[in-house]
Parts: C-alpha cells; sequence; structure tokens
C-alpha cells in the first residue's frame, strides 16, 4: 500500500515536472508566456468554467499571450476546488457589492455547483443569478491583481531558466573530451 502512494506521488511529481519544462522550452519569448499565464489566471478566477477557455483565446490572440500557457493557466480553477474556491469567490463578492445578497450556505453552493438537474437550478431561481453577479464582481477584482505578480513571477523564472540552462549547455559544449 506504501509503494502505491509513493509511485502516485512520483507520477504526479513526474507530471508537474513535465508541464514545467514544456513550458520553459516553448519557442515562445517570456513576455508571450507570461502574459499567457497571468490571462489564465485571470480568467480562471471567473466563474465562467465552460467559457474560460474561449475568453482565454479572445484575451491571448490581442494581448499577445501564449495560448497553450493561458488554458494551463485556468487550472487555478479546477474540479477539485470548484466549492470551496467559488464559495470564497462568493463571501468575497458579498462583502464587496452595496446590495442584499441571499445567504447560500456552502452545501447549497456545492448542490448548485454540481447538480446539472435544470429542475433543481430552475429552484435556485433568482439566488444564482445573484451569486453569480457577485462572483463574477468579486472574480474580477481577484483576478485582476493576482495576474500582475503571476506576469512578473512567470517572466522572471522563464528568463531565469533560460539563461542557466544556456550556461549549462555552454559548459557542456566547451568541455574538454
Amino acid at each position: 500500500m506504501k509503494q502505491n502512494k509513493h509511485s502516485r506521488w512520483s507520477q504526479i511529481k513526474r507530471w508537474a515536472r513535465y508541464r514545467y519544462l514544456r513550458v520553459m522550452r516553448m519557442n515562445a519569448t517570456p513576455h508571450s508566456i507570461a502574459m499567457g499565464m497571468a490571462i489564465g489566471v485571470f480568467v480562471g478566477f471567473l466563474p465562467i468554467v465552460p467559457l474560460q477557455s474561449s475568453l482565454t483565446v479572445v484575451l491571448c490572440l490581442p494581448l499577445r499571450g501564449n495560448l497553450v500557457v493561458g488554458f494551463m493557466g485556468t487550472w487555478i480553477s479546477n474540479p477539485f476546488n470548484w466549492v470551496p474556491f467559488y464559495y470564497f469567490l462568493y463571501f468575497v463578492g458579498k462583502a464587496m457589492v452595496p446590495w442584499d445578497v441571499p445567504e447560500v450556505e456552502i452545501e447549497q453552493f456545492k448542490l448548485m455547483l454540481q447538480t446539472l438537474d435544470v429542475r433543481q437550478f430552475t429552484s435556485f431561481g433568482k439566488d444564482l443569478l445573484e451569486c453569480f453577479k457577485v462572483m463574477l464582481i468579486a472574480g474580477v477584482a481577484m483576478g485582476g491583481p493576482v495576474s500582475i505578480p503571476t506576469y512578473i513571477l512567470t517572466r522572471k523564472l522563464v528568463v531565469r531558466y533560460r539563461k542557466r540552462r544556456a550556461l549549462r549547455l555552454l559548459k557542456k559544449r566547451t568541455r574538454l573530451p
């Protein structure tokens, strides 16, 4: 049993490292990679799960962000963390808006996100629309400021990785056999 957990963790680490190296070795400018990640993170904060990819494309093209990295940035909100992530957006948005927002408990919220039954959706009705508006406002308010350090950090990481890799390759080539 322990061996199985260890191998699972090793697989996750290998997968993450592989993705990291793919991003770092992309044939794109550091600006393009960083802009794609910043756009993806910003869009990931928005509660528009089925439309996140479309909005990422719409924003990446004029801002010259890398689309692949942009899609990866939207993973900040994923099926594993939707309920706490979007409930947090609801909670923050509720504190930001001046109008009354219906109270929604986390269990109700979980049900709203997990259900695909139209009858249950319509029973939430107006509450669902209010929650969506509040979460959208909070998503924009939080996603904007988070995307700025994301851009800066990603750009620095890409530049640093590429410099270190270039030095390693240079050392390797200049070594005498």
